[in-house]
C-alpha cells in the first residue's frame, strides 16, 4: 500500500487534504521558502483536522540552511514542545553542522523536546554530505520516516538515489520521496524506487494577482497565495491506488 502525505501550507490546505482524502499529511508555513514553523494560531486551527489523518509539524524556525547555532535549536524545542502539548502525531526535524554532516547533538535535543512523538527527517538530507550515513544513524535514533528527492532538485531527478536508499533502508524506516511530486509523475517515481511514501503540496495559485494594486510587476510573485489543491489532492490519490 502507498501512502501519500500532503505538504499543507496553513489551515486551508490542511482541510484540502482531508477532503481530498491524503493519508497524512505535514503542516507547515511559508512554502516559498521551504516551509516554516506553522503560526500558533494555524496550529489550533488545524487541531480539529489532525483527528480526521496523522499530522506531523515542521518545525524550522528560519529559513536557509541547516546549520542552527545554540539559540535557534532552543527555539525549535520550545516549539516542539508546544506541538507535543496540543496533541499531534509528531514533528518535522532536521539538522546539519558545518561539515555536511548530521547534527546529532541538536537531533537528540529536539527529540527529548518531543518523547513520545513520532519522528520524520526533513530534506536538510539532500543538503548532506553522505546521505546514506545519516539515515543509518536516524534508524538508530527512532526515526520511523525520512523526507528526500534523492539530493537532487526533484524526486524525479533524484530516482536512482532515493531507490537506493530504499533498497538498503526500506525495512527499518519509511523512505518518502518529496520534491516536485504531482499527479503526472507519481506513477513513474513509485514505480522506478520502489517507495510507498509519497509527499506534495499539490498547491494552486487562489488569489489572482492584482495589478491595479500592485503595479510593479517585480513584486507579482509574491502576491500570490498558492494552497492545496482538493481536486489535485483526489487524482493523485486515485492514480496512487491504481498504483498499488
Amino acid at each position: 500500500m502507498v501512502n501519500f502525505e500532503l505538504c499543507a501550507n496553513g489551515f486551508q490546505s490542511m482541510i484540502n487534504g482531508v477532503v481530498g482524502c491524503a493519508d497524512c499529511a505535514e503542516l507547515c508555513e511559508a512554502l516559498e521558502v521551504g516551509g516554516l514553523t506553522p503560526s500558533h494560531e494555524t496550529l489550533l486551527n488545524c487541531q480539529n483536522a489532525a483527528r480526521h489523518i496523522p499530522v506531523r509539524v515542521l518545525i524550522r524556525c528560519r529559513e536557509g540552511n541547516y546549520v542552527y547555532n545554540n539559540a535557534e535549536v532552543e527555539t525549535m524545542c520550545n516549539d516542539i514542545r508546544k506541538v507535543r502539548d496540543m496533541g499531534y502525531e509528531g514533528v518535522v526535524i532536521g539538522a546539519l553542522n558545518t561539515k555536511g554532516e548530521l547534527d546529532t547533538h541538536a537531533i537528540k535535543l529536539m527529540m527529548e523536546a518531543g518523547k513520545g512523538m513520532k519522528f520524520t527527517f526533513h530534506r536538510a538530507i539532500d543538503d548532506s554530505k553522505n546521505p546514506f550515513e545519516i539515515v543509518e544513524t536516524l534508524i538508530g535514533l527512532g526515526f520511523d520516516k525520512v523526507l528526500t528527492s534523492g539530493c537532487k532538485p526533484t524526486a524525479y531527478e533524484g530516482i536512482d538515489t532515493i531507490r537506493e536508499l530504499q533498497n538498503r533502508y526500506g525495512d527499518k524506516i519509511k523512505i518518502m520521496a518529496g520534491g516536485g511530486i504531482n499527479e503526472d509523475n507519481v506513477e513513474r517515481i513509485l514505480s522506478a524506487t520502489g517507495i510507498s511514501n509519497c509527499h506534495a503540496s499539490l498547491a494552486s495559485q487562489t488569489i489572482e494577482y492584482r495589478e491595479d494594486i500592485y503595479p510593479d510587476e517585480d513584486m507579482n510573485e509574491v502576491k500570490i497565495c498558492k494552497v492545496s489543491d482538493v481536486n489535485r489532492v483526489k487524482e493523485i490519490v486515485s492514480v496512487i491506488s491504481t498504483e498499488a
